[in-house]
């Protein structure tokens, strides 16, 4: 009978190796962002200009976290590191989306802060991972710091 309707042999949508690896990057990112004093405000906001992977607000300052996940597998063939894959177009479209994110919230007076978090897995698999924060890595004009 649940054939008859179109329930059954529906299937999820499949992902790629790089969307589970960027993924399970942005979880781990999460994890790490709350053990180290950050609250998540959102996840994965989009918008037509931008998108940015985590807001979180530091509890301490209450500053405003826009962050950029980069995941990487450590599989020996990497020679960029995670970090400087992040180029001057993302920069813009981040701060875009992030200006809108805080107009549509009516919080353009606070704090703002851009950061950006790599996570490094082992070759063979998405537990263990390596990984590291860059507080303020860019300015809201999208010049590193």
């Amino acid at each position: 009978m649940a054939a008859i309707f179109g329930f059954r042999g529906r299937t999820r949508e499949k992902r790629t190796p790089r969307q589970k690896t960027g993924q399970a990057g942005e979880r781990a990112a999460e994890r790490f962002l709350k053990k180290h004093g950050h609250r998540i405000l959102a996840r994965n906001v989009t918008y037509r200009q931008g998108e940015v992977d985590l807001v979180a607000q530091e509890k301490r300052t209450g500053t405003i976290c826009f962050v950029e996940v980069r995941s990487r597998h450590l599989d020996g063939d990497a020679c960029v590191e995670p970090e400087a894959t992040i180029t001057a177009a993302k920069r813009r479209r981040v701060i875009s989306a992030a200006k809108t994110f805080l107009a549509q919230r009516r919080a353009t007076d606070r704090p703002v802060r851009f950061d950006v978090v790599t996570v490094r897995f082992a070759a063979d698999a998405l537990g263990k991972a390596d990984i590291r924060h860059f507080p303020a890595a860019f300015d809201a004009t999208g010049k590193l710091t």
